[in-house]
């Protein structure tokens, strides 16, 4: 499950970050839970993304990928390690949200067409003034043409 793009924190919060961050929360430690666990609930979002941009193919092998893991794994709510071998130590099981996102997945992937209503076009005015923004010499500094080319327009 690990090898799926499906964690919330990525890489996970490890040490004197982990300490100041989490204030040592033991459910957070690093590679589980919200500190670098896998969510099977994001599958549907990450086969959107695919989706939309032109590989469905690897949606595919992430959906099948689950296939074989969590219904055997009765439907957990998260999995714990860097590569997502186990389930999470307080993870709940049997989740609808699990469930979903996998039967979402599978539905865009049998009706891609469905997608193009989960998602729009992103609004290149504020990805230009977010990438000015987030430029060293920001807004006074930034022109649109530079801010284009960082958004790929």
């Amino acid at each position: 499950m690990g090898k799926m793009p499906l964690k919330i924190c990525y890489p996970a919060l490890e040490h004197e970050e982990w300490r100041i961050i989490t204030g040592s929360d033991p459910k957070n430690t690093p590679w589980s839970y919200h500190n670098g666990g896998s969510w099977p609930t994001l599958l549907w979002q990450f086969t959107l993304a695919c989706i939309k941009m032109g590989r469905p193919e690897l949606a595919q092998k992430a959906v099948d990928l689950a296939e074989k893991r969590l219904s055997a794994d009765h439907w957990p709510e998260y999995y714990d390690t860097r590569h997502g071998r186990f389930i999470g130590k307080q993870a709940r099981l049997c989740q609808t949200w699990t469930i979903a996102g996998y039967l979402t997945s599978k539905m865009l992937l049998q009706n891609p067409d469905m997608a193009s209503k989960l998602f729009w076009n992103e609004d290149y005015e504020l990805l230009e003034n977010c990438v000015c923004a987030l430029r060293p010499n920001g807004r006074r500094k930034c022109s649109r043409s530079a801010a284009r080319s960082q958004v790929g327009l």
